[in-house]
């Protein structure tokens, strides 16, 4: 099934859009501008497969974290309940805003890497999301809301993802998975050893 979304209103209003396919029940979004290495951390066992599994078993919604550092006015950040420093840790989350004007008031070095696992309450918060950052309408303020009446976990990222949203995480995916390419890998390597020397 394939569902438009006939203006571009933000991610929240993008999931709406889909709505009608999805009924009331629990759902997955995968941010296809967020890819998680697969050599860094086995996908049936880590990441999405991990958080599926701790919803199935809480009920709890879920949101996959990685840290990063410096500005992350661009990212949806997030602060939990306890420090989340080993991979695949989890912990409740205390704090989530959409691209914060000041995230260095934050005191977090945490942001969102696309990936989520949301439990069918949170359509009435996203019905009821006024149009937040860069004025659409954000999955991380309806979240956020969901967040005040039941617990939203939040798992640190076991391996390495890069968002190809920005052109740097793109130019990195892309010279990374080319030199592990099993069949042009090697020639990719020695082009790049020209380009540079």
């Amino acid at each position: 099934m394939n569902v438009r979304q006939a203006q571009p209103l933000g991610l929240g209003h993008s999931i709406l859009c889909a709505r009608p396919i999805i009924g009331d029940n629990p759902f997955v979004v995968v941010l296809p501008d967020v890819i998680i290495d697969a050599a860094s951390a086995d996908p049936l066992r880590y990441n999405l497969a991990a958080m599926i599994a701790r919803f199935q078993e809480n009920g709890r919604s879920q949101v996959l974290a990685k840290r990063m550092a410096g500005d992350l006015s661009e990212y949806s950040v997030i602060t939990t309940q306890d420090a989340l420093d080993t991979e695949g840790k989890i912990s409740r989350i205390v704090d989530f805003i959409e691209k914060p004007d000041q995230p260095q008031t934050l005191n977090s070095d945490l942001m969102a890497v696309g990936r989520y696992v949301l439990s069918a309450d949170v359509w009435d918060e996203l019905a009821k999301t006024e149009p937040g950052a860069w004025g659409r309408i954000q999955l991380t303020d309806a979240i956020a809301r969901l967040n005040e009446d039941q617990p939203v976990e939040a798992m640190l990222m076991t391996g390495d993802s890069y968002d190809c949203g920005k052109k740097m995480g793109y130019m990195k995916a892309f010279v990374n998975y080319g030199l592990r390419n099993l069949k042009e890998g090697q020639k990719f390597r020695e082009s790049i050893k020209k380009l540079l020397a």
